[in-house]
């Protein structure tokens, strides 16, 4: 098995390409690489600019959607003060994510399609995605379709949102769809590197069966899947209950502060241990080696989240230190999709058998 890197231009013959093929390669780049990081630090960026939106109190600095202000205006005007451009500046960072992500998008098309295809051929699959049997590479097209597809969905949630006057349940909503496209650069980035960067190796995918205990592995990733979704979903409604509302005449959970913070942190605590056990696993099995780093992230960021959750609990919630707590939920959901995606390719003999077919 030899990695599609052998394919990858030298640095000189790089140079001598035109634009057109280093921004749609035929074969393998870095730029797809660096595109994919983009994907994922843009759609995180999103998260920390929508917590200051929120935690300055901006989130109806412009009154309405999809124009700024309800008497016409589509930019914030001197009259919204410091709210009304905080709030703007973070729906133009909406622009700047469509350009990334359309050029993440076409980066890789040209490996996709190697062939060229029909106009009506191309806008099919835009509206119904790729098959495995129409493209070796139809996953990567359909997950960058989705971050695609997933930026007019969440505008149009964040504009319900401001219709609803930054209603709590239509927070959550804002936030979890973040935290999915979130999740779906980090399986993207995965299979990127799986297939193109080297890390197959260490994925241990040379072997087509999955090794002993896989089964047991199969049962911690769904069941970390489960624990994330519910600790994500549980942290949105620990702060649609706290102080930090958006709006000071916003509408706020009736529940009982300490009461959903406690049922948070138990998630959180109950998903840590599911990832210790399964560090025991792959330490028991001599699973495959790329565990070991996976797992140093999400621990890793899991102890940061820690750290500064608690001390924001008990120091009354300062607004600097919920976007902390915020950039690393952002952060977290990139690197337990990651152990999760891998966890569950890994463990099934049919998704290993899958991706060996895309690895040249």
């Amino acid at each position: 098995m030899t990695s599609r890197n052998s394919s990858t231009p030298s640095p000189e013959r790089a140079q001598r390409l035109p634009v057109a093929s280093k921004v749609i390669p035929s074969s393998y780049t870095s730029w797809i690489k660096k595109t994919a990081w983009a994907l994922a630090i843009a759609n995180i960026f999103l998260i920390i600019s929508g917590g200051v939106v929120r935690l300055t109190g901006s989130g109806l600095g412009c009154d309405t959607w999809p124009k700024c202000t309800s008497d016409g205006s589509w930019t914030t005007t001197p009259e919204m003060g410091i709210h009304g451009l905080v709030e703007f500046g973070n729906r133009l960072l909406t622009f700047v994510l469509v350009i990334i992500t359309i050029v993440a998008f076409i980066a890789i098309l040209g490996i996709v399609f190697p062939q060229r295809v029909s106009t009506g051929f191309f806008v099919k699959k835009l509206i119904f995605g790729a098959r495995a049997h129409e493209s070796r590479y139809a996953d990567l097209f359909n997950l960058t379709l989705l971050l695609l597809w997933g930026i007019p969905v969440q505008a149009v949630v964040g504009g319900i949102s401001v219709w609803q006057k930054l209603n709590p349940w239509m927070v959550t909503a804002h936030y979890i769809l973040s935290a999915i496209m979130i999740a779906l650069t980090a399986i993207y980035l995965n299979r990127i590197y799986r297939y193109f960067g080297g890390t197959a190796q260490a994925e241990g995918l040379a072997a087509e069966a999955p090794r002993e205990g896989s089964g047991l592995m199969r049962v911690l990733g769904w069941l970390g899947f489960a624990l994330v979704a519910a600790l994500i979903f549980m942290g949105t409604v620990t702060t649609g209950t706290g102080p930090h509302a958006g709006d000071a005449e916003t509408h706020r959970h009736a529940f009982d502060p300490v009461l959903v913070t406690r049922l948070h942190g138990t998630l959180v605590w109950t998903y840590c241990a599911t990832v210790l056990a399964f560090f025991v696993l792959v330490r028991k099995y001599a699973l495959a080696p790329i565990f070991t780093k996976s797992l140093f992230w999400v621990l890793l960021v899991l102890g940061y989240q820690a750290v500064v959750g608690y001390t924001q609990y008990f120091n009354g919630l300062p607004a600097w230190l919920v976007e902390f707590h915020l950039i690393g939920s952002g952060i977290f959901s990139l690197a337990a999709a990651s152990l999760i995606e891998r966890q569950l390719v890994l463990s099934s003999a049919a998704s290993r058998k899958r991706a060996l077919e895309r690895i040249s």
